[in-house]
């Protein structure tokens, strides 16, 4: 049993043998030594599993889990002995738990609104798959050979073909259907079904389709152990046991084995309650925090949906070399994709562009045609660019941005057309659960001094000659070339923003703060000192966002984020230009967009902006994260940064160290 030391589940096996609390996987080897320590030194010993909502991808291609079930009795799939699923179901009071059975019965519907199982990556079966087949349909679901659950749920004693002879006896008006498990189409495992013990008139299922969408076409389902049972049944389908799952013996399915354990008679809803709720453990991956089902649900969806877009063949066009490594790591697919960097249309189509593919342009770059020919192809064009929190340090210094926006309909900072942040906060509904979510958010953002780039210092400033009861005025600089001012600005110049500050407050005291990428050298905005001095009172180039933001009454833009960020921190924001956050009724604008038609709340705004919209990744992991987790690691790395020797050189001669220079010196102070 030794030898299988190095694969035991718990990490410190010293700590182990001193509490005697022994740990393994199911009935694998990890298992069987746990048992076997257990049995040779006493203490406790625990079985640990996935559980029945697993994973947008496989666990074979090891996608994150979102649940386990541990289980001190035996392991939920061994109806050889009892469990502690099967000790729930036999003694829990559902009908006194209101709450327990209202989540069940929404956790269900949900499940079967959105075809949420335990893996989630396959897509849904086409709806002309079964076009030309009228009759009612059965199904024999296949597993794979050797598994755990054929072997202890005693699906064994029967073999594949009496399966198929009695479902095609008792259903012979009936089209009879095979399905393959998915981890045989994926190659990882053999089928417990060859294809000589199929009969002819049998039709086999070999596309890695959804289970609860494939289900939805069956009135009786044949299995042995599967999960898909348990499916099946909150589909209202016939189930038909030849091994004893563990949904099996409660009086909902036809059983051709009998569990004398098992003596209590249950609803649907107790069933799943049991297993899905009261056995099972959640946590979240991508917000590392413990969860529940609806979350779990509610976070598969979101993901898979990632997913699903990231599929197939993706053109990219107009993203420079060094963002490409970066990019891809924002189209993760549980399923097959290729990528493609382009220059150009010709370039495209010498890599196969065609009906089927998926075209993304940075931000409003143009590509004129490729644009053209897409809209005569009717092949959609995907806009992206960096998300409201993107990194410790600026873009134009080449750091690795954290965060994406990637928009369907146009693009945030352009109002000339619909994006899908405007869409999102014309329509979307938001439950409490988000709104809660927004609030301790801004929290965070305001407490620990998080804004776009993070890359400034925070300094005490002091404002000379400001007077007892003047109003404090933020003016941010922009990059005058920037997308956001040519499309939502009317190509407004720094200097003009100035005029109209101090023209409408004339007895303000302005804090004029130029662009960070402005101050380093990169792109087009600068104002003298001279010129600007004309119209602010001070200027500031060396302190971070927040130092100023903290002095201000007001943010006069044209379409910053320092709006949005002046917002959160409860600020009055004037809007010059059109930027995604005016028009909601909380800012005070000068430009008005017809198709802005509801007044938001900031909880909405927030929650809209920088949960719903945005993709996050974990700069460790390289995957897939919330908001809220990436907050955790900028905090971190913010500090490192700021406080690191290659900040403390000021910035006109840090613009001329290299990129590669300052990365190496950062790394090595990390």
């Amino acid at each position: 049993m030794l030898k299988y030391a190095k694969s035991f589940y718990l990490y410190n096996i010293q700590q182990v043998f001193t509490y005697r609390n022994f740990r393994g996987w199911g009935r694998k080897k990890t298992g069987i030594m746990a048992y076997h320590f257990y049995r040779k030194f006493g203490g406790t010993v625990t079985l640990l599993e996935d559980g029945f909502i697993r994973s947008v991808g496989l666990g074979v291609n090891n996608s994150s889990s979102f649940s386990q079930v541990e289980d001190d009795i035996g392991i939920y799939y061994d109806s050889t002995v009892p469990s502690k699923l099967e000790t729930i179901l036999n003694t829990y009071n559902f009908t006194n738990d209101i709450v327990l059975m209202q989540t069940a019965n929404k956790a269900m519907s949900l499940i079967k609104e959105h075809h949420i199982s335990k893996y989630n990556n396959a897509p849904d079966i086409d709806d002309d798959f079964f076009s030309d087949d009228i009759r009612e349909k059965i199904l024999i679901i296949a597993q794979t050979a050797g598994d755990a659950s054929l072997k202890y749920g005693l699906g064994n004693i029967f073999n594949t073909k009496e399966m198929i002879d009695d479902a095609m006896k008792e259903n012979p008006q009936s089209s009879i259907y095979i399905k393959i498990h998915p981890d045989v189409l994926s190659g990882k495992k053999k089928s417990d079904i060859t294809l000589h013990e199929i009969p002819k008139q049998c039709i086999i299922i070999d596309a890695d389709v959804n289970p609860i969408s494939l289900l939805k076409y069956f009135k009786k389902v044949y299995t042995k152990t599967s999960g898909m049972g348990m499916e099946a049944l909150m589909l209202g389908l016939d189930v038909v046991c030849y091994g004893v799952p563990y949904y099996a013996g409660w009086g909902l399915t036809v059983d051709k084995q009998v569990c004398s354990r098992r003596t209590k008679k249950l609803k649907l809803e107790e069933l799943f309650a049991g297993a899905y709720i009261l056995y099972t453990k959640y946590s979240n991956p991508f917000s590392q925090k413990p969860s529940n089902i609806i979350d779990t649900i509610q976070t598969i969806i979101k993901y898979r949906s990632f997913s699903i877009k990231n599929e197939g063949s993706l053109y990219f066009f107009g993203f420079s070399r060094w963002k490409q490594k970066q990019t891809k790591k924002f189209f993760h697919t549980e399923n097959k994709h290729t990528f493609y960097f382009c220059n150009g249309l010709q370039d495209a189509k010498k890599y196969g562009l065609n009906k089927q593919s998926k075209i993304f342009i940075w931000g409003k770059k143009p590509f004129k045609a490729l644009e053209k020919h897409a809209k005569e192809h009717q092949i959609p064009i995907v806009r992206v660019e960096d998300g409201f929190i993107r990194s410790v340090s600026l873009g134009s210094d080449l750091t690795k941005a954290y965060s994406l926006v990637v928009d369907t309909r146009g693009i945030y900072f352009d109002p000339t057309q619909e994006s899908d942040l405007e869409y999102i906060l014309n329509t979307h509904i938001f439950d409490e659960k988000i709104l809660e979510r927004s609030r301790k958010l801004q929290h965070y953002l305001i407490e620990k001094k998080i804004s776009k780039y993070n890359s400034d210092q925070e300094k005490h400033l002091i404002l000379e000659k400001l007077k007892k009861g003047q109003t404090v005025i933020m003016v941010p600089g922009q990059v005058e070339d920037d997308a956001s001012i040519i499309y939502g600005g009317n190509a407004m110049t720094n200097l003009k923003l100035l005029q109209k500050a101090r023209h409408k407050k004339p007895d303000a005291y302005i804090i004029y703060k130029p662009h960070p990428d402005v101050l380093a050298g990169n792109r087009k905005g600068h104002i003298s000192t001279r010129v600007a001095m004309k119209y602010c009172d001070m200027i500031v180039t060396n302190a971070s966002i927040d130092s100023v933001l903290s002095l201000s009454d007001e943010i006069h833009t044209i379409t910053s984020l320092v709006g949005m960020e002046g917002l959160i921190r409860g600020k009055i924001v004037y809007t010059y230009g059109l930027p995604f956050y005016a028009g909601w009724g909380l800012t005070i604008d000068t430009q008005v967009s017809r198709r802005r038609v509801t007044n938001r709340t900031l909880d909405e705004l927030v929650s809209a902006a920088y949960i719903l919209y945005p993709r996050y990744i974990h700069p460790e992991t390289n995957m897939f994260c919330e908001v809220e987790t990436l907050l955790t690691f900028i905090t971190k790395e913010k500090k490192q940064y700021v406080d690191s020797i290659i900040y403390r050189v000021p910035r006109d001669i840090r613009n001329y160290i290299s990129r590669k220079v300052q990365l190496l010196l950062y790394s090595i102070i990390k």
